[in-house]
């Protein structure tokens, strides 16, 4: 399976776009590599521009740890919301830090909350080659959220036209329906059982998971999530179940084989960025 986690912090990236980056990230991302360190499992690190920006010893770790550096875009913001120079310079600058400040060659992309549409996939595309880009992962086959989401894998051949590896999300097909499985909120709220259930023809060794090092964060709802007064359903929503987290990631270690993007497909590809101008 292919560990990946998107680095980012809750309050900006969830939240308010125009929030500082708080420090929390730091602390949480530091818990799950310790828990990765114990599993001896590497992954991929999908690395929101804003972070690595004001934390940049925290990229230095990851990388340092042995996990893949990708990129997660800049502002988090959803990509069908901005133009396509916005998201070109959103590229440009979140690619460029990740590769300045850890000397590694950055080929793997996800983009915020999954939003790529049809409409803007060829400039979508385009963008993502231009800052050597090699393979996406921001595809989910499933329509649960009016937010993202796609009916067909028809998007995977469309993608692959325009030059790009694409990995869709882990999903399971239930009562003729594909629900999402193996990440982020589905994960935290589901118990551990159902997951491995829900999971049980998926690809052991290509299947996807995905987490926020947040979801980690069990004191995040007090000690933020109460004073921005944030509604009941999004609370729920956001922070049901983080407490779980802990047992069921480590459960999941100890079950599955994993690795991450670049180790399992791109072992040969040069990871060596170009040296900083």
């Amino acid at each position: 399976m292919i560990f990946t986690a998107d680095i980012e912090d809750w309050q900006q990236s969830v939240y308010d776009f125009d929030r500082a980056v708080s420090n929390r990230v730091v602390r949480n991302t530091s818990r799950l590599l310790d828990i990765l360190d114990t599993h001896k499992v590497k992954g991929t690190f999908f690395i929101q521009g804003m972070v690595a920006e004001k934390f940049p010893q925290l990229i230095r770790s990851i990388a340092q740890a042995g996990h893949e550096l990708a990129s997660h875009s800049h502002t988090h913001r959803m990509i069908y919301n901005l133009t396509e120079a916005q998201f070109r310079a959103e590229m440009q600058r979140s690619v460029g830090l990740l590769e300045d400040i850890s000397g590694t060659k950055v080929i793997g992309f996800r983009a915020p909350t999954f939003s790529v549409r049809d409409d803007i996939l060829d400039w979508y595309c385009a963008a993502l080659r231009e800052q050597g880009i090699i393979y996406d992962s921001s595809i989910m086959l499933a329509t649960v959220r009016r937010c993202y989401g796609f009916s067909d894998d028809g998007i995977l051949q469309r993608i692959a036209e325009r030059g790009l590896d694409c990995y869709p999300m882990s999903v399971s097909r239930v009562f003729g329906k594909n629900l999402p499985v193996m990440g982020g909120g589905y994960f935290r709220i589901y118990p551990y059982w159902l997951s491995r259930w829900l999971a049980r023809d998926l690809n052991p060794n290509t299947s996807i998971f995905y987490m926020h090092p947040y979801e980690l964060d069990t004191h995040e709802h007090h000690e933020v999530g109460q004073h921005v007064n944030i509604p009941l359903k999004m609370a729920v929503h956001q922070f049901a179940r983080r407490s779980s987290i802990p047992g069921k990631l480590n459960k999941l270690l100890q079950d599955y084989p994993f690795s991450s993007f670049r180790d399992h497909y791109y072992a040969a590809t040069p990871t060596v960025a170009n040296a900083p101008q």
